[in-house]
């Protein structure tokens, strides 16, 4: 018999381990996912569709903007191995003293923002980010749309806050998020702003946002 070897990530909500990977394996559960949505069992699992002058990429997780991008990259070995799951958090009170400021506007369906000062942006379709927090808590693979978490501008103290209640899981309820629900975006930023697209650092900046329905068929689990 030929051996069979397996690519296992297992950050962004996937098997923590391999015991679990097996189980969810023999199950033989399968779904459709698209690059940027999920649906229920045996309907369409979506993916998220990103294109820019020069790019045509797709993510099935998380996309994430601005500083969240600075974060990932004071992430070293010895932060991973430290600090585990919470190595973003740890990340995060780095670049906090300095953080970068850009001026949005964006388009989500019928909705318009504009000449909003922010810190950061999330373009999600599941919930955890590599570290398996809970980044996006309503996102969901299954149900068509793209999440969209603005963080505006405050003070060091307003991330703080920030930070914790994602921990806690309701930041979202801060005054300095705006959350929506969407199923494209077309978002402009000066300076332009660098996106990370499942952990993958892409060089162009993004000016719209997507769902792609049915590209990937796999085993799911249950919970």
């Amino acid at each position: 018999m030929s051996p069979l070897a397996i690519v296992w990530n297992s950050g962004s909500g996937r098997a923590a381990e391999i015991t679990e990977l097996r189980r969810t394996l023999a199950g033989r559960l399968t779904e459709w996912i698209d690059l940027s949505e999920i649906s229920e069992l045996e309907t369409e699992l979506r993916v998220v569709r990103v294109r820019g002058k020069r790019l045509e990429r797709y993510y099935a997780n998380i996309a994430a903007g601005g500083n969240w991008v600075r974060v990932s990259e004071t992430i070293t070995d010895e932060l991973k191995s430290r600090w585990g799951a919470f190595r973003y958090i740890r990340g995060a009170i780095d670049v906090l003293p300095n953080m970068t400021s850009y001026r949005i506007s964006a388009t989500c369906d019928s909705g318009v923002f504009t000449q909003l000062d922010s810190w950061a942006v999330l373009v999600a379709n599941g919930k955890p980010n590599a570290g398996r927090i809970e980044v996006a808590p309503k996102a969901s693979p299954t149900d068509g749309l793209i999440d969209v978490v603005i963080v505006r501008n405050g003070t060091v103290g307003d991330m703080v806050e920030i930070v914790a209640n994602n921990l806690l899981g309701d930041f979202l309820e801060s005054d300095q998020v705006i959350f929506r629900q969407v199923r494209s975006l077309h978002p402009h930023s000066n300076p332009p702003m660098p996106f990370t697209m499942d952990g993958e650092v892409v060089d162009e900046a993004p000016v719209h946002f997507d769902v792609v329905p049915g590209a990937i068929h796999m085993h799911i689990g249950k919970h």
